[in-house]
C-alpha cells in the first residue's frame, strides 16, 4: 500500500492557515541568526501574503509583559481586527486556546513562522505533525540564537516530514496562476525584495497592459486594506 504524500497536494488559498507565533519586539534583540532587517522584512512580506489570499491567521505571543514584549506593531497594524493570544507554555499545542484556535480555521495545511526558530517553530510544526496536518516551516521569517541552532532545527524539522521553505515559494504556490494573480505576486517581490523592483516599476511604466494591472493591483491592496 502506498502511502500519502501529503505535500503531493499543493497549498491554495482554500486549504491553508498561517500560524504567526511570538513575533515580539523584545525578541528581535537576541535572535539573530537572520539578520534583524532583513527579518523584519521577511515577516511582514509573509503577513501580507496571508491578506492577499484571506488566509485564516492566528498571532500569538509568550510572556509579553516581560522580555519577550509586544507583538510587533506592524503585524497589529496588518491584522488589526485580530485577538492576539498570550500563551503560558512553550510548546504551542499544549496551551489548549491556542490549539483550539487552530482546529476551529479547518485548513490542513498549516504555514508557520516564529521566534525562536528552535523552540516555538520546531514544536509548533513537528507536533503539528503528529496532530495530522501537513505543516510549512517558513524559516526566513523565524530566527534563534545563531546559524548553527538554525540549522539543527531544519533538520529536526524536516527529518519528523514538515516542508521547509522560505516566504517567496509560499507566495508562489498560493498565487499559483499569473495571469489571475500575478500582481500579488510581483506587487509583494518590489515591495520586499530589492532585486524585482527595478523589473516591476519598469513594466508598470511602459508596458501596454500596465493600466489593467495596476487597476486589479489598488482593489486587491484596498481588499486587503494594504
Amino acid at each position: 500500500m502506498t502511502s500519502r504524500n501529503p505535500f503531493a497536494e499543493p497549498l491554495t488559498p482554500d486549504n491553508a492557515a498561517m500560524l504567526l507565533i511570538d513575533h515580539q519586539v523584545g525578541l528581535f534583540q537576541f535572535l539573530p541568526s537572520v539578520e534583524p532587517l532583513k527579518l523584519k522584512n521577511n515577516i511582514i512580506a509573509l503577513a501580507k501574503v496571508a491578506k492577499r489570499f484571506n488566509l485564516p491567521t492566528l498571532l500569538t505571543t509568550s510572556w509579553s509583559q516581560g522580555p519577550n514584549g509586544p507583538t510587533m506593531p506592524e503585524l497589529v497594524e496588518l491584522f488589526p481586527e485580530h485577538e492576539i493570544i498570550e500563551r503560558d507554555t512553550v510548546k504551542f499545542w499544549d496551551h489548549a486556546p491556542s490549539a483550539e484556535a487552530v482546529e476551529k480555521m479547518n485548513r490542513k495545511k498549516l504555514i508557520i513562522a516564529a521566534l525562536d526558530t528552535t523552540t516555538c517553530l520546531a514544536f509548533a510544526a513537528i507536533y503539528g505533525v503528529q496532530r495530522g496536518y501537513d505543516v510549512y516551516a517558513v524559516m526566513d521569517a523565524s530566527s534563534t540564537f545563531d546559524e548553527l541552532n538554525q540549522q539543527a532545527a531544519m533538520m529536526r524539522m524536516s527529518a519528523a516530514g514538515v516542508v521547509v521553505t522560505t516566504w517567496i515559494p509560499v507566495l508562489a504556490e498560493l498565487a499559483n496562476n499569473t495571469v489571475k494573480n500575478g500582481f500579488h505576486i510581483a506587487d509583494l517581490l518590489a515591495e520586499h525584495t530589492g532585486s524585482y523592483h527595478g523589473a516591476w516599476s519598469n513594466y508598470t511604466a511602459t508596458a501596454k497592459t500596465a493600466d489593467l494591472v495596476q487597476s486589479q493591483l489598488n482593489e486587491a491592496r484596498k481588499a486587503s486594506r494594504l
